[in-house]
């Protein structure tokens, strides 16, 4: 193995930027193309303005509850300025939030708690509206229910005495636990995955087409090995041509996973990214075990390198990682048979694995052809 590796370091010397390039490619696309789609989502967030007329707990929770909004850009302004940014249409929209606001609440006054603001060009007023009408509505029944509470307390002599804020706060605790504003959807018996991240395109997916389309292009070294003229001395040497072979593909299969791992902790340092380096090494060894066999059945690069852009855009395309999932979720199917599964799933038994695993059993097993 030492003189495998020997022979492959001169090898990587002849050609270290283009192998260089392409082990970081993966790495380098997917927080190139991420930071991007990220900076394009933030832009084109509807800016609101919220005037803020006193600091209680209340306000601020509304302030929060606003700013949790996927399509909401929240800007805290005075009144003044909030109105002259709406009348110069720098914002859609203008809440301002009164005085009293938390005592109104406790109160159960819902009358004259919040003025809005809109243009002729405004188009998130409504939905900020109805989201603002939901929470003081989920607060003033909060607080009517804390009561309720103290008063039950009162009539039966409760041994614990609990204050409204005491009550309010577990019930919050109560509402997080049992997740009482969630529910699990399902669409002709499937159940329907909630995908609690943000971006247009998952940052693992990306990742997985990108290593895709460079282990293909990597492993275009069997495609000039079995072409070298050198190889014929294989023939006087104490390797077969198989062997040969497989030493490489392990050599290869151990870089890629070693990059593989520091990529994910690069993923994992830029967007808090992580996945389980047992998936990484699953899905790169089988990925390395495909791209061998497939270059196996090239005698030309140019071909070679055709069809393997053309595979990455196929397995992004149906895999869902260059579509939303909306698009990919009619096609179900291709999950049996998704190389990224093992990746993102770590669904290791499928009609993929057993593919390549078999495809590589029979080719480790066919008749060898000596040529000298």
């Amino acid at each position: 193995m030492k003189q495998i590796i020997a022979t492959r370091l001169m090898h990587w010397k002849k050609q270290w930027i283009s192998l260089v390039f392409w082990l970081l490619f993966p790495l380098i696309a997917t927080v190139s193309i991420t930071m991007v789609i990220d900076t394009l989502q933030e832009d084109a967030k509807v800016p609101v303005g919220i005037v803020l007329k006193e600091q209680t707990d209340a306000a601020e929770e509304l302030v929060a509850e606003i700013k949790s909004a996927p399509y909401v850009r929240l800007q805290l302004l005075s009144e003044n300025e909030a109105l002259q940014e709406l009348e110069k249409q720098d914002l859609d929209s203008v809440f301002v939030i009164h005085g009293g606001f938390e005592q109104n609440i406790e109160q159960d006054n819902r009358s004259g708690l919040i003025t809005g603001y809109e243009s002729d060009v405004s188009f998130a007023y409504l939905p900020v509206k109805e989201m603002i009408i939901s929470h003081v509505q989920q607060e003033t029944g909060r607080t009517k229910a804390a009561y309720a509470v103290k008063n039950l307390e009162q009539q039966y002599n409760g041994q614990e005495e609990w204050t409204l804020e005491e009550i309010k706060a577990k019930s919050k605790e109560i509402q997080q636990e049992e997740n009482l504003l969630n529910t699990a959807l399902t669409f002709q018996g499937t159940p329907e995955t909630v995908n609690d991240n943000p971006r247009l395109f998952p940052v693992w997916n990306l990742w997985g087409i990108f290593s895709l389309l460079s282990t293909l292009l990597v492993f275009d070294w069997v495609i000039k090995e079995k072409q070298s003229k050198a190889i014929m001395r294989l023939a006087f040497s104490r390797w077969s041509l198989k062997s040969y072979l497989l030493q490489n593909l392990v050599l290869y299969t151990v870089v890629l996973w070693i990059i593989n791992l520091l990529a994910a902790g690069s993923l994992y340092f830029i967007f808090g990214e992580w996945i389980s380096p047992a998936n990484l090494l699953s899905f790169q060894v089988l990925l390395s075990m495909a791209a061998f066999l497939f270059a196996n059945m090239f005698n030309s690069p140019f071909y070679y390198y055709t069809m393997s852009f053309a595979l990455a855009l196929v397995v992004g395309v149906c895999s869902g990682a260059l579509l939303p999932s909306a698009i990919a979720a009619n096609w179900k199917w291709f999950d049996a048979i998704n190389p990224l599964n093992p990746l993102l799933s770590g669904d290791y038994l499928s009609l993929w694995t057993a593919a390549v695993v078999l495809s590589s059993v029979l080719w480790f097993f066919r008749k060898e052809q000596y040529h000298a």
